[in-house]
């Protein structure tokens, strides 16, 4: 047969995955998705961009066609809460992820595998959110859990999310060194990735832990490349976040934005209004 050919207005599935875990996360306009599993991908890449009211609006277009795909909209509607500081919604939906797929018997499929250990890392950053380190250990250890086995292994994105989760969790405890280990675990899975927007969060949250051993030069001076990276390549949330470690480590280079004019670019696409 030969390969399927795009159009202008409707992509592929291999399209929207490249903007959304591959390496075009920049990509805008952002061609229609077809069905649930395209529309999950381009919710996923327009959030990454910052545009969270079209996220919404998107993510709400189709009905799932499976209880780990609406497992997976429930997780990432979670972590659009947890991004801009909601973490008591982001417990609501992470709650649900949980409910959908269910946490008894061993993962099946790798769908079942990525749903469940989404679910239980959303949960631990959200248990994270709210001062509960004891349980985020815990719910970390299930997510682990979930991804231990054949159909788990190899599985990169659920696994680096953990591995981030992992490394703010001793942040906030202020473990220094346990925060760099895991975030140079993180990066280890990062070589692994195609996604380029995941390799920039990767390299922010290394970042972080430098300055949490007390390396602020080379936290500024990472940060500083995570800002660049994500502007050049439409990631606003990343450059916010990224921008407000280069303030908090010595100040941002000259002709860098604000971090409070990247709040306000992400407030008028949604950031702080859709939800």
């Amino acid at each position: 047969m030969p390969p399927q050919q795009s159009s202008l207005f409707t992509a592929t599935r291999s399209e929207l995955f490249d903007v959304a875990l591959g390496g075009n996360p920049g990509r805008f306009p952002i061609p229609a998705a077809a069905d649930s599993q395209q529309s999950w991908y381009r919710s996923v890449a327009l959030a990454g961009q910052g545009r969270y009211s079209a996220a919404g609006i998107e993510l709400r277009r189709f009905r799932p066609h499976s209880r780990e795909l609406e497992s997976l909209h429930a997780s990432t509607r979670a972590s659009w809460f947890r991004q801009v500081g909601n973490h008591q919604r982001a417990r609501r939906f992470d709650g649900r992820a949980v409910f959908l797929v269910g946490l008894t018997g061993p993962p099946a499929s790798i769908d079942i595998v990525e749903a469940r250990s989404d679910a239980l890392t959303g949960l631990a950053a959200d248990a994270l959110g709210h001062g509960r380190f004891r349980l985020a250990d815990t719910l970390l250890a299930r997510s682990a859990e979930q991804r231990d086995g054949p159909v788990g292994r190899g599985l990169w994105r659920p696994a680096l999310r953990a591995a981030w989760v992992a490394a703010e969790l001793a942040m906030m405890r202020g473990d220094g060194a346990g925060a760099l280990r895991h975030a140079e675990c993180a990066r280890a899975l990062a070589n692994d990735a195609d996604s380029l927007r995941h390799t920039i969060k990767t390299d922010l949250v290394h970042a972080a832990a430098l300055s949490c051993v007390g390396e602020t030069d080379r936290a500024r001076e990472s940060a500083v490349q995570v800002a660049c990276a994500a502007a050049t390549h439409g990631l606003l949330p990343l450059r916010w976040a990224a921008t407000m470690l280069c303030e908090g480590t010595g100040g941002v280079d000259a002709g860098m934005a604000a971090s409070v004019d990247l709040a306000a670019a992400i407030d008028r696409l949604g950031g702080s209004t859709v939800y």
